[in-house]
């Protein structure tokens, strides 16, 4: 699959600007949900400090399954590796974010 994305983008500057365009856009929605979420929460103390340390938690093991699927999927020659590399980070976000959401949802609905 990451083949075919590569090689889609490389067909031309559209595609590419579409990829690097919605990884923008996921990104920006990500960080500004997990603000939003995080002011949500309160002034920081024991309880907001678990519930961040809960939502680091989960964004960093889903950075290391990222990692992992990045490094054993991604070929050395790729043309567009640091966008998919970006990519894969946006997702970590939306991850993180997701998760910041449903705690909130759980927490405080």
């Amino acid at each position: 699959m990451i083949d075919v994305l590569n090689d889609w983008m490389l067909e031309s500057s559209r595609n590419f600007n579409v990829i690097v365009g919605l990884t923008m856009i996921l990104h920006v929605v990500s960080i500004f949900t997990l603000i939003y979420i995080g002011k949500k929460f309160g002034k920081p103390d024991e309880r907001t400090n678990a519930i961040y340390l809960k939502i680091t938690s989960c964004m960093f093991t889903t950075q290391m399954i990222m990692i992992t699927i990045f490094i054993s999927l991604v070929d050395n020659n790729m043309e567009y590796f640091r966008q998919l590399f970006i990519l894969f980070e946006g997702i970590v976000f939306l991850v993180g974010a997701i998760y910041s959401f449903r705690l909130y949802r759980r927490d405080f609905k």
